[in-house]
């Protein structure tokens, strides 16, 4: 059994405050329409009537019934199945490979537990991978607490190792809710033979799957002058080159690579979508909770 987060660590407090933070800030960014757009129970059906009384939405008035009956009544629905959200972390050491891109996936999965909890909806995480004292599964729950939960997860963990994506999307498949929210934030810096059939599990599920690709632009457009040697954190072999005399190549590679991880989500009708390291979360929300696929700079 995994340790539970030292929570009490003034390291990990201060992180919380700061991914708190940031997530209210973002949050207070989207406009209300944007914000409301995370509803996931949005499959409802027709329940029955009730007196109208002070404080019900207008908008759910029957007007037939007043020119009918001369009575105010709304209607009331309920929602076919209890969705609920899974977000799944990739904290791989590759991720970790500059510090902008890994900040930006905590402070986007931060974000979206946030829009969720606001929207009381349930909420699970999955950590893959990932180094520290950290519980890597959360079950979905709703509340302050699992909430706060969740923010001393993502808090306490530090990159490493790998994440094994193909096994992730097997096992949050088997456990998620049908038809429920599924948010894979991750560089997806595995071959995608190695986990592209295993999306399989999520679409299985009916899942509104989205993925949220993280890159960094000094990496994919190798914004540097000097020669350097690249290595990935997650083994294989070093490599020395001319970073000017290779860029166009590694940026063309790049496009590739981010078409290629659109293309097998996409046939899984998932969502995908770039999130650049040091972008704008209120601009990427934006995109993300209307569905729209990103684009790399």
């Amino acid at each position: 059994m995994t340790a539970p987060v030292a929570l009490w660590r003034p390291d990990v407090v201060a992180r919380v405050r700061s991914l708190h933070l940031r997530a209210r800030q973002t949050v207070a960014g989207l406009g209300v329409g944007l914000r409301r757009s995370v509803r996931l129970g949005q499959a409802v059906e027709f329940a029955d009537y009730k007196p109208y009384t002070l404080g019900d939405s207008l908008r759910d008035l029957d007007w037939r019934v007043l020119g009918r009956r001369d009575r105010l009544v709304v209607r009331r629905y309920r929602a076919e199945t209890e969705m609920g959200a899974t977000l799944v972390l990739d904290a791989s050491a590759d991720l970790g490979s500059t510090a902008a891109k890994w900040e930006q996936a905590i402070a986007f999965t931060a974000t979206l537990a946030w829009l969720l909890y606001l929207e009381n909806e349930p909420v699970a995480l999955h950590i893959a991978g990932g180094a520290g004292s950290v519980v890597r599964s959360l079950p979905g729950r709703r509340g302050r607490s699992h909430l706060a939960r969740i923010f001393g997860s993502l808090a306490g963990v530090a990159p490493g190792g790998r994440a094994g994506l193909g096994a992730v999307f097997r096992t949050v498949g088997a456990r998620a809710r049908p038809r429920g929210m599924i948010v894979v934030v991750s560089d997806f810096m595995e071959a995608p033979s190695e986990w592209s059939s295993a999306l399989d599990a999520l679409a299985q599920r009916r899942a509104d799957v989205r993925a949220v690709q993280v890159y960094d632009a000094a990496e994919t457009g190798l914004a540097f002058e000097r020669p350097l040697r690249l290595y990935s954190p997650e083994g294989g072999e070093d490599e020395t080159l001319d970073p000017v005399a290779m860029r166009e190549e590694v940026c063309a590679e790049a496009l590739r690579f981010f078409a290629e991880v659109r293309g097998e989500v996409r046939r899984r009708r998932g969502v995908h979508s770039l999130l650049e390291a040091r972008a704008s979360l209120v601009q990427a929300f934006g995109g993300f909770l209307l569905g729209r696929e990103g684009s790399a700079r």
